[in-house]
């Protein structure tokens, strides 16, 4: 091969590389990147038939987030809030919440940083780094704010490890629900690497974003943080069907868990199934579960 015929190789191999590597970090953008939020949505709200208003709350770093605080009927009644999953605002919360208010619970759906109207960029999403500080400021939020004690947290996905993390790290949580966590943000990306992705450039593009988004992948592994939790009660809810995160995982996720420790395992459902409809469907054994954990005893 000529001089001039290995320098056009070369710059071929080079200029396909990058945008094999810009293709995947775009990829990864726009898969966590979160809906748009329209005014007219707001009209969600008046299905419920709830009595509800907007509050907004800062983390540490003094970003505002936003979201609705359906109050109970009863001040002194327990509160739970939802954690969304990856591309999900406070609006995946609400069809938890008539349930929740019929059983006495004050409920709090809020958006993650640059989710909904909440403060920050829409390109930052951390697979439960900065959503689990997220987090505990709404919880923060209902404890200072609101005055409310017992507190517990439902989470789905990214959002499920946000309250794993969080309650870790904020013994106020009062109880967990899981619903389809995965162990460690490194694990679940390598379950859900398509075959025509080689290994190293999926290494490549978590490590830019990690370094485009400010995060380090060693602090989203639920795995390593799980037996923190207790001695509040934790519930696992997991679909046998979820391609995202293998039963596995999610065993060796449980085993790593303390008491008092549950784990439904959901016939068929699918990663997205478990949340819609059919976290819906158990919400009466999941309030059982928050009530048992939650509710002073007569």
């Amino acid at each position: 091969m000529s001089v001039m015929g290995l320098r056009i190789a070369v710059t071929v191999l080079l200029g396909t590389t990058l945008l094999t590597v810009a293709g995947s970090v775009m990829g990864e953008m726009v898969a966590t990147m979160p809906p748009i939020f329209r005014e007219e949505d707001m009209g969600l709200l008046t299905q419920q038939g709830i009595r509800h208003q907007a509050v907004a709350f800062p983390t540490d770093d003094g970003s505002m987030l936003r979201g609705w605080f359906f109050p109970a009927d009863q001040p002194d009644s327990p509160a739970v809030t939802y954690a969304p999953a990856t591309a999900r605002d406070q609006r995946s919360g609400l069809s938890l919440v008539p349930q929740l208010h019929a059983a006495n619970y004050h409920v709090l759906l809020f958006s993650y940083r640059g989710h909904g109207l909440s403060d920050g960029s829409r390109w930052g999403f951390t697979y439960g780094d900065a959503e689990s500080r997220d987090l505990e400021a709404a919880v923060r939020f209902l404890r200072e704010t609101e005055g409310l004690r017992r507190i517990g947290v439902i989470g789905h996905s990214a959002g499920a490890v946000s309250g794993i993390l969080s309650a870790a790290r904020d013994p106020e949580i009062g109880a967990v629900v899981a619903v389809a966590p995965f162990t460690c943000v490194d694990e679940v990306w390598n379950t859900n690497r398509p075959t025509v992705v080689p290994q190293a450039l999926l290494d490549l593009t978590l490590r830019l974003t990690e370094m485009r988004k400010g995060f380090d992948r060693s602090d989203v592994c639920a795995l390593d943080a799980v037996h923190l939790v207790a001695p509040r009660p934790l519930l696992i809810i997991h679909g046998t069907q979820d391609q995202r995160i293998t039963q596995e995982q999610v065993h060796r996720l449980f085993a790593a868990a303390e008491e008092p420790k549950n784990l439904w395992l959901v016939e068929g459902a699918s990663h997205n199934s478990i949340r819609d409809p059919m976290l819906d469907q158990l919400m009466p054994e999941v309030i059982a579960f928050l009530d048992s954990a939650l509710r002073t005893p007569e």
